[in-house]
């Protein structure tokens, strides 16, 4: 497991490989997974080229559910420091109840750019004790966050969040985190950032049984650069089955945070994040969820 500071050089390695993360479609009825344990799980992702706000989603396959997913958004050049690009929805798409796919939204400043959007899914055979847990809107002052918790006994595999589109308004944080502090992830954080100090949020977490072979791995990234984040990989021998971001400097904007195959980093999976941020230094959290799927 390694942290890649220096993003651009890791961002060619990642372009190279896009086309790995075509979807599978799969058909039938999945067979319930084995207690503690996640089943058929798969990456699907959608892209287009899109206008400011506007989304683009990932469907999973009609048996499958979401258990999380990521976003990223690109225009063509370095973001650079500011608002460049920024993410405005990660979050899953809800039917009856269920997650049956991600949806991404952004927007830049420089309206001569195409703007490409990409929503990743990271779907799977529903899980024991699975729903999808959501907030109303909450006016946050300037760095707070919406933290919701799973029910008793159950942990979060995923989540996301959205805010209004508006003038400089992004996504800066979407996260697991633990209410005990420590033991596995049982809630999901979101925040984000507005000129106006305040910022209307919305989030979502993702819940379901203990997963017994899941591992949450954390690590910080203090950076001075701009565009800044990094790769965290998932221990070997181990996939990908979610992942967050937390950009901790005063004006953070989120324009990646996803799952990165084992055919696109080189060697293993793991979770991909950028940001951008007017700040001098800042800072990077990232968290990749690892297990063995069957």
């Amino acid at each position: 497991m390694r942290i890649t500071k220096r993003v651009r050089s890791v961002v060619t390695a990642l372009a190279v490989a896009a086309g790995t993360f075509a979807a599978s479609a799969g058909s039938g009825v999945a067979a319930p997974p084995p207690p503690g344990r996640l089943a058929a799980v798969e990456i699907v992702k959608a892209s287009g080229t899109v206008a400011d706000f506007e989304s683009v989603s990932a469907t999973c396959p009609g048996w499958k559910v979401a258990i999380g997913g990521g976003a990223e958004a690109d225009f063509g050049e370095n973001p650079g420091s500011g608002h460049t690009l920024e993410l405005i929805q990660s979050r899953p798409v809800m039917d009856n109840g269920a997650a049956t796919g991600w949806t991404a939204s952004a927007h830049h400043l420089y309206t001569q750019f195409p703007l490409t959007v990409t929503a990743y899914a990271i779907c799977a055979a529903t899980p024991p004790g699975y729903e999808v847990l959501r907030s109303g809107p909450a006016e946050l002052p300037e760095g707070g966050a919406v933290t919701l918790t799973c029910p008793n006994g159950k942990v979060a595999l995923g989540g996301g969040g959205e805010i209004p589109p508006a003038y400089q308004t992004s996504l800066s944080k979407s996260y697991p985190a633990s209410s005990s502090g420590s033991g596995a992830p049982d809630q999901w954080v979101v925040s984000g950032y507005d000129t106006d100090h305040s910022t209307t949020t919305t989030g979502y977490a993702i819940c379901a049984d203990p997963i017994t072979d899941m591992t949450v791995h954390q690590y910080n990234a203090p950076s001075d650069d701009n565009p800044y984040g990094g790769l965290l990989k998932c221990p070997a021998g181990t996939s990908v089955v979610g992942g967050g971001a937390s950009a901790n400097g005063p004006w953070a904007s989120l324009f990646a945070s996803r799952p990165a195959r084992a055919a696109e980093t080189g060697s293993r999976d793991g979770w991909w994040t950028e940001a951008s941020d007017d700040a001098w230094s800042h800072s990077m959290d990232l968290y990749v969820m690892c297990a063995q799927p069957v």
